[in-house]
């Protein structure tokens, strides 16, 4: 009745001579390397899979049955299967960095050092982990039976598996903290903030993140954001880590790259003709819609302004720096962005990059720790020209986008 319950991958039959006649029966539980820390995403709120907690539940069900010495469990990470989840690498790094090696322990895992010697035993192949899927575990069974063994391999889906409630218990003042450290206020906002502002001029949405760049990388005279979502928004009042975290869904690091004013220059033409069409009157279409809202980049430390008038790569003007000094297009400028948006930049001749933080978000994460009360504010260094055919367009299209 049991075998019911699985779904079968392969099946291995070896024939090799065994040590003694004696009958034997051993099982290996292939698991990600990264499984959740807890069944409940501390960042999403949702509930997810394959916890440490449910290949507990999972192991202790057969340890029951066959054992404590004959089931063992290994974590395994092989191309990106099993990746730590956003919320988990966090805390770890801030907060806890030994909790996932303590519930591992818990949980039975077998030393990683003991990992290739068990595949071996149990016959397991690179491919046979490749193949599974993100709700998967890799069940196999090796029987010693008058002389033989014999080699089952199967795939288990565990979205149907609970965690164990030993082990729950177990944890319970740990998960309570890891859920706290999100949900718990670190700032206050002084205002409102959206996105929605961010496609139509300077914004105080864009304003928070410059800032947040700009400190990390103090070295940088000029940054660069995008907003991470089409229609995000942050209410004033009291802001958790959750707030900001779940915004941001990729992987990114903070870089600096090192530009000529000209090339400076160049880049911005390429970021707002890529942003606005070229106006011929109130009429006129403004953002362009058809760019994805994360190429849709904010830039801060000049003075500057965008004709939608004229043709394009002829529509940006750089006055001077935010700093007062006039604008050089021979001068050398440091500027902060996220790294995927240096890619175009690091394709340039001579262009290099510095990491100012490996990962962006757990780099937000720090900053915000260090805020009372966050005071973003819409900049005033730029502004896409002629004024009053923008300021009519961005009404009736706010009303467009954003239903308003």
């Amino acid at each position: 009745m049991r075998d019911k319950i699985f779904r079968f991958f392969s099946f291995l039959l070896l024939l090799l001579p065994a040590a003694t006649g004696a009958q034997e029966h051993q099982r290996l539980i292939v698991v990600p390397d990264g499984a959740g820390l807890t069944a409940v995403d501390p960042l999403a709120g949702r509930q997810r899979s394959g916890s440490i907690g449910a290949v507990a539940a999972f192991a202790d069900r057969w340890r029951t049955e066959l054992g404590e010495r004959n089931v063992v469990v290994v974590a395994d990470r092989r191309k990106g299967w099993g990746r730590e989840a956003l919320g988990d690498a966090i805390y770890r790094e801030l907060v806890d960095s030994t909790l996932r090696r303590r519930m591992e322990r818990e949980a039975g895992y077998a030393p990683e050092a003991q990992r290739d010697s068990l595949y071996a035993r149990f016959g397991i192949t690179p491919r046979a982990i490749d193949s599974l899927g993100e709700a998967e575990w890799l069940v196999v069974d090796r029987y010693g039976v008058e002389g033989h063994v014999a080699v089952r391999v199967r795939r288990f889906d565990n979205r149907s598996v609970r965690p164990s409630r030993r082990f729950e218990e177990r944890f319970a003042e740990e998960t309570n903290r890891l859920r706290s450290f999100f949900l718990t206020p670190v700032a206050r906002l002084d205002t409102a903030i959206t996105t929605r502002d961010a496609f139509f001029g300077p914004s105080a949405w864009a304003d928070l993140f410059h800032r947040f760049q700009l400190e990390t990388a103090p070295a940088a005279e000029v940054s660069c954001v995008a907003p991470p979502r089409l229609d995000a928004s942050l209410s004033a009042g009291p802001v958790a880590l959750g707030d900001f975290l779940r915004l941001f869904r990729f992987d990114n690091s903070l870089l600096t790259v090192r530009l000529t004013g000209q090339q400076l220059q160049e880049w911005m033409e390429k970021l707002f003709g890529m942003r606005f069409f070229r106006l011929e009157g109130p009429q006129s279409d403004l953002v362009r819609l058809r760019v994805p809202y994360y190429l849709h980049d904010d830039v801060a430390g000049l003075r500057f302004r965008v004709d939608l008038t004229a043709r394009y790569n002829r529509r940006v003007t750089i006055y001077e720096t935010e700093r007062g000094e006039p604008f050089d297009p021979k001068r050398t400028y440091t500027v902060v962005l996220n790294s995927f948006r240096a890619r175009d930049l690091l394709a340039l001749e001579g262009v290099r990059a510095q990491v100012a933080a490996p990962d962006y978000r757990l780099a937000l994460a720090r900053w915000l720790l260090t805020r009372d009360t966050l005071r973003p504010r819409a900049r005033d260094n730029w502004s896409a020209a002629p004024e009053r055919w923008v300021r009519a367009i961005a009404a009736r299209e706010r009303r467009t986008i954003f239903d308003e």
